[in-house]
């Protein structure tokens, strides 16, 4: 039996050269690789190649719900008694006059009328309210903000220092918003006095 020499040889050796230094052995074909002759499969270098694919991240694995978010009565809208206003998640919006909010922050009418959106300037929020005829008029924030700007003195305030400026413009915040409390309350006296609406008569009851 013929021993076929296991020596290295680099890759420009791995074909055989024309002239063959020994005798091929009986049935080996004349165009066998060099290399597999002289490298057993016992010594021959082994790869195992990865039988899974890996998996990568996916951000569509979800399957929750939308949750519908947003306005569902825009302004001057009609609405009646619970009928959702606005779905949000936290306070964007707070409840005003004849709203109501639920759990979820969720704004809600409580009596039939038209959606309003204005702006309360001295706690800085966006209110939503529904009005049934008997609200005054309520202003939106650039409305509140120009009102602001006119009413303020512009030779005394650019006279100011910085903490005296606050100081001033805050004044004027808590002036405007007595104001439109008093023109609110005004209303709201004359709204329940008007045709067609039952008027209240206030009983003393200490003295029944």
């Amino acid at each position: 039996m013929l021993r076929i020499a296991t020596s290295r040889f680099t890759a420009a050796h791995s074909v055989r050269p024309t002239s063959w230094p020994c005798n091929l052995p009986s049935g080996v074909p004349s165009n066998v690789p060099y290399t597999l002759l002289t490298h057993p499969t016992t010594n021959s270098l082994q790869v195992r190649w990865a039988t899974k694919k890996s998996g990568g991240s996916t951000k569509n694995g979800r399957t929750s719900k939308p949750k519908y978010l947003g306005f569902k009565a825009l302004h001057s809208a009609q609405v009646a008694p619970g009928n959702v206003i606005i779905r949000q998640r936290g306070t964007e919006w707070h409840p005003g006059t004849n709203v109501g909010m639920g759990r979820d922050h969720t704004l809600f009418a409580l009596i039939p009328g038209r959606v309003v959106l204005h702006y309360d300037l001295q706690r800085q929020r966006r209110l939503v309210s529904v009005d049934d005829g008997s609200l005054p008029a309520l202003p939106t924030r650039p409305q509140m903000k120009k009102r602001l700007a006119e009413s303020l003195d512009l030779e005394k305030y650019l006279a100011m220092s910085g903490e005296d400026r606050l100081e001033y413009v805050q004044n004027k915040i808590r002036e405007i918003a007595a104001e439109d409390k008093k023109e609110a309350k005004v209303a709201l006296g004359q709204s329940l006095l008007r045709n067609g609406r039952r008027r209240f008569d206030l009983v003393d009851l200490t003295l029944l």
